[in-house]
């Protein structure tokens, strides 16, 4: 009957750990079902159940995304979710929910495996109202740099000296799977993919890493007409009064091509 009465919907804020700012409104459906653990053939008393439902983050997602693998334990009032992200058919990584059930709240955190410090706390009531959509503030630092990989970036490098366009798409910010869009606002590090336009030929780097702490992406070895060519990119990111980009360079064996890129807003 205890773990009965724990299903229901919770829903609250998302507060970033990181400027303490709203990530938006976490609504949390879940159903647990006993499950009797026992050792060496004996029923003890230890009950756990097994916890399925959804989560919906309502800021730069209102898709539901399901969970099945949820643990509820009766002793503790803990309960441990984790969704697996999945990029290109394979798993980069893993959305934790844990937090303990007092009455009608449920007050815990969700995070990234491996990136606590930019997870965010999370305060959930039972069968609370929905918010106002108008009046709630959603922003901070990271939901901004989010936006801004949105963007597509131009600047001018210099080949064989003739003056020509640098072009900066990052390929895979658009998200097919709503916990994609989970992963990224709580995963600062992360791998990315990003075409270098250099007008006489095209670089794609697969996989290269971004790092929005310290603003850095690097990435190695793309291919060109399918040989590889042994190219390193290094992007440092800049913002000033009016503008904001990247200053990236590309080594290759024979040459160096460097250009800061704005965003074409």
């Amino acid at each position: 009957a205890r773990i009965n009465a724990i299903s229901g919907s919770y829903s609250g804020p998302v507060v970033s750990k990181i400027d303490g700012s709203s990530l938006g409104n976490l609504q949390l459906n879940f159903k647990a079902s006993t499950d009797i653990q026992s050792s060496s053939g004996q029923v003890s008393n230890n009950q756990n159940a097994a916890v399925t439902g959804s989560i919906t983050l309502r800021s730069i997602s209102t898709n539901e995304i399901p969970f099945e693998n949820g643990i509820y334990n009766d002793t503790t009032k803990g309960i441990q979710i984790n969704i697996p992200v999945s990029r290109d058919g394979r798993v980069i990584g893993k959305i934790s929910l844990s937090g303990v059930v007092s009455g009608d709240s449920w007050v815990g955190n969700i995070e990234v495996n491996g990136q606590s410090q930019s997870g965010a706390d999370l305060y959930l009531t039972k069968n609370a109202p929905p918010p106002n959509s108008s009046s709630l503030e959603i922003g901070g630092s990271r939901l901004e740099k989010i936006k801004k990989l949105n963007y597509k970036y131009a600047g001018s490098t210099n080949i064989a000296g003739k003056d020509g366009e640098f072009k900066l798409i990052f390929l895979d910010n658009k998200d097919i799977l709503p916990e994609q869009s989970l992963y990224k606002l709580f995963s600062p590090i992360r791998q990315i993919n990003l075409n270098c336009d250099l007008g006489a030929f095209e670089l794609n780097f697969q996989n290269a890493i971004i790092n929005d702490n310290t603003g850095t992406i690097v990435g190695q070895d793309p291919t060109f007409m399918g040989k590889p060519i042994s190219a390193n990119l290094v992007c440092y990111q800049f913002v000033d009064s009016q503008d904001f980009g990247w200053d990236c360079e590309i080594e290759t064996k024979s040459t160096i091509f460097r250009s800061r890129v704005k965003a074409l807003k």
